[in-house]
């Protein structure tokens, strides 16, 4: 019995590996067992049970602890089950572990990186059209017949490779190319001076229109001032906002004309440049209202020395950026390649919103300096107003310094549920003149009248009736009429 209660004893007290550097367990003597009545049984009962008692504690203390400072440095240091030591550098956490910052699992342990980050989104929208023209109109640009087919098929990874460095890579699978770059970026956040640096391929800092996401567009298409815009190209820009968010500003130098993958045309650089400014004038949250002003210029010197103006009336199913797709709705004006030294391009632009009201305008000038030839000029207007009709307000992008999309305060659940989902009306003017001198590429007035219908925060349908008025150089005057409906699913 004597042999039996000393090997516990020892048992119990030997040493346990703990993951920090812990104090040892107090060692009780025992005194020397003379005999039976000198080392009763009580007290050798006691002992073991505040031996067991300590035991149990530290190993409590050894499955609570994670891993601690173990330098001023911020390393941090763990001790694994087996004894070994590991650093931050390495896995030191196991993979069922419940630390907010253990994202990953290898090897049977966790990582303390949270990065990269990996976002998925993207959105759809399948378009139907049918055309009404009149003779003039159909000797001038052809027979145009009904459409149906997908504008846009987006499909977006975005995350942060650090804190301060984010990415995205935007593809369409609609447009020319199948599938097509639309934004494949990288930015540079919170450098001094500059803000935010963006190096890719993305939409150059040019127009209102032209800045105004796909899917955020209230009318069908963005009219027709956008012919002039550099739109997306491959580049660098610093873009930001100063008086708390109340200005917005970017810079961008690019090469131009680049294609639907972002490789340079020509063998002269073609380094152009472009910004945008804008300053909300007046805001009041309470009533929802903002008024913002805004301008734009941008200079190109084309690396295959040609620049071209053309557009659709405003609706499309194929990409608007290759003018040579067949199958779809034809451009009405154009200008053809013009044989070009620089560009200028300059755009003045205007923003309203109160309540559920949101309203827009924007007027563009091209100054073309030809290789022969006096100098051309080209512009365009376009103005736009809206009205949601069961009361919500448009999002505004103070980032962006643009108008955002719809939150319906009562989602659709059925269809047919006509008073579920917001309803919008809007309206929407534009003109363009191609002509100018030797270059006589048209001139063409837009009139339209739309009804939206945002079902939930992911979804959306329109209705465009769009009245084209064409002025051709060579056929006179015609018109053609656009009915046009859209959905829209986004993710």
């Amino acid at each position: 019995m004597r042999c039996l209660l000393i090997a516990a004893c020892a048992l119990l007290a030997w040493p346990c590996y703990s993951q920090a550097p812990l104090e040892p367990a107090p060692i009780y003597p025992l005194p020397p067992i003379v005999g039976a009545s000198d080392a009763p049984a009580e007290s050798i009962l006691s002992r073991l049970d505040r031996l067991e008692a300590e035991n149990a504690q530290l190993r409590s203390r050894l499955d609570a602890f994670v891993s601690q400072p173990a330098s001023e440095d911020g390393v941090t240091f763990a001790v694994f089950p087996g004894g070994e030591l590991a650093g931050s550098s390495q896995l030191v956490q196991p993979c069922a572990c419940h630390q907010p910052n253990c994202v990953v699992c290898q090897h049977g342990r966790g990582s303390h990186s949270t990065y990269p980050t990996l976002t998925w989104s993207g959105f759809l929208q399948l378009d139907s059209g049918w055309v009404s023209q009149d003779d003039a109109n159909i000797a001038t640009v052809g027979n145009v017949q009904a459409q149906t087919g997908l504008r846009r098929v987006r499909l977006r990874a975005t995350g942060r490779v650090r804190d301060d460095v984010s990415y995205m890579i935007d593809l369409d699978f609609a447009a020319a190319g199948h599938p097509s770059f639309r934004d494949v970026k990288f930015t540079l956040h919170e450098r001094p001076g500059l803000q935010n640096v963006v190096i890719g391929y993305f939409q150059q800092p040019f127009g209102l229109d032209a800045m105004t996401s796909g899917r955020e567009l209230v009318l069908l298409e963005r009219q027709l001032p956008f012919a002039f815009a550099p739109f997306r190209q491959t580049g660098l820009m610093s873009h930001g906002t100063a008086l708390d968010e109340s200005i917005t500003w970017a810079h961008s130098a690019f090469v131009f004309p680049t294609d639907s993958f972002g490789v340079s045309e020509g063998d002269r650089g073609g380094w152009s440049y472009a910004s945008r400014m804008t300053a909300l004038t007046f805001q009041n949250a309470a009533t929802k209202t903002l008024l913002q002003v805004g301008g734009s210029y941008c200079f190109q010197d084309p690396g295959n020395d040609v620049v071209r103006y053309a557009i659709q009336p405003g609706f499309f199913v194929t990409d608007p950026d290759d003018f040579s797709s067949g199958g779809g709705v034809p451009v009405f004006v154009d200008t053809g390649d013009i044989a070009t030294q620089n560009v200028n391009l300059f755009d003045v632009e205007l923003v309203g919103l109160r309540g559920p009201w949101s309203a827009q305008a924007e007027a563009v000038s091209s100054v073309v300096n030809p290789d022969v030839g006096p100098q051309l000029s080209f512009g365009g207007a376009s103005a736009r107003l809206a009205y949601v009709l069961t009361g919500e307000s448009h999002e505004y992008d103070r980032s962006r310094g643009v108008i955002g999309g719809v939150i319906p305060a009562k989602e659709t659940t059925s269809f047919f549920d006509v008073f579920s989902g917001a309803w919008e009306v809007a309206a929407g003017w534009a003109w363009i003149d191609l002509n100018d001198k030797s270059i006589q590429g048209g001139e063409m007035q837009t009139i339209i009248v739309g009804l939206n219908r945002y079902t939930n925060s992911y979804t959306k349908l329109q209705l465009n009736v769009i009245r084209t008025l064409l002025d051709d150089p060579a056929n006179g005057r015609s018109a053609a009429t656009v009915v046009a409906v859209r959905a829209q699913a986004s993710f």
